[in-house]
């Protein structure tokens, strides 16, 4: 069984690196491959820096089409905010006639059950232009509209990826968890900071430090956790008659540069060294976007 994960950079690679960790410490990955796809066509251009939604849209269309066509995965697994909120749009999602699940249910479940088990919190969505732009959590989330703050945060993604010491992050959340407190109309007390971008669970520590400095009790909402528990749950538990064992294989447009490469190492060395050698070994195709 082949599943194609794929995210616009290499936030998703959490994703990754907690589908590898779950799936050989249950012995449940035998015949399966993990095919991570980055969906950013060029180090230089990403989806938020696109100027319309519907720019976003074809080209993440031609990418599912491009990827499916070559690489046939028995499931996709779009482990991206950004690219989550746009894939309905695509005429990809019309045609499909495989399971492609992306993190905006998880995120969604997860900020329900959180307000369900603390009704008094207030909700910042840090996310990006994109995600923000799109609308979709605050209109699926079950709560008050006057207690949910959505914060559009750019640059952070690629913050993250480029410095893994966490000095280029905090200096950007510095002036985004401002500017999202002062949207509240009164300083709330408990504050959960659901993390709608797949990079910032890296740095999730600084998100919940810097918010209990305005004198909040923090929670962090990462639905990266939540996804890799609902892929997991699918797989039957009955043992596989294949016996091949669990692999992983990374695939770009374009050659990862090599600052992104060391703050991977820094985030998963611990915990996912299968993840970790896909994305040094990584398999560069240079005419990924078009179709075979």
């Amino acid at each position: 069984m082949r599943w194609m994960i794929t995210d616009s950079g290499l936030g998703g690679l959490s994703v990754c690196a907690g589908l590898e960790q779950a799936l050989s410490n249950n012995k449940q990955g035998r015949g399966i491959e993990l095919l991570y796809i980055n969906a950013t066509p060029d180090d230089r251009i990403g989806y938020n820096s696109l100027k319309t939604q519907q720019e976003r849209i074809h080209l993440f269309d031609r990418f599912l089409k491009a990827a499916y066509s070559r690489y046939t995965p028995d499931e996709i697994v779009i482990a991206c905010n950004t690219l989550s909120v746009i894939y309905e749009a695509t005429d990809f999602a019309r045609q499909a006639k495989l399971q492609v699940k992306g993190i905006v249910d998880a995120g969604v479940s997860l900020c329900n059950s959180s307000f369900a088990e603390h009704p008094d919190y207030h909700l910042i969505i840090f996310a990006t232009e994109t995600t923000t732009e799109a609308g979709t959590y605050p209109r699926l989330i079950s709560a008050d509209p006057s207690v949910v703050v959505a914060q559009e945060c750019p640059e952070l993604a690629h913050a993250i990826s480029n410095d893994a010491s966490g000095e280029a992050c905090k200096k950007l959340l510095k002036i985004y968890v401002k500017e999202a407190m002062d949207h509240f109309h009164h300083k709330p007390q408990h504050v959960f900071a659901f993390l709608g971008c797949t990079h910032y669970g890296y740095q999730a520590e600084i998100f919940k430090s810097l918010i209990e400095k305005q004198g909040c009790q923090c929670q962090i909402l990462n639905p990266n956790d939540l996804l890799v528990e609902q892929l997991v749950s699918t797989i039957p538990s009955s043992t596989s008659v294949d016996e091949t064992p669990l692999s992983i294989r990374f695939v770009s447009r374009y050659a990862i540069p090599q600052a992104e490469i060391d703050s991977m190492e820094s985030y998963l060395e611990d915990t996912a060294p299968l993840t970790l050698a896909a994305l040094h070994g990584q398999i560069v195709v240079p005419d990924l976007f078009s179709s075979i």
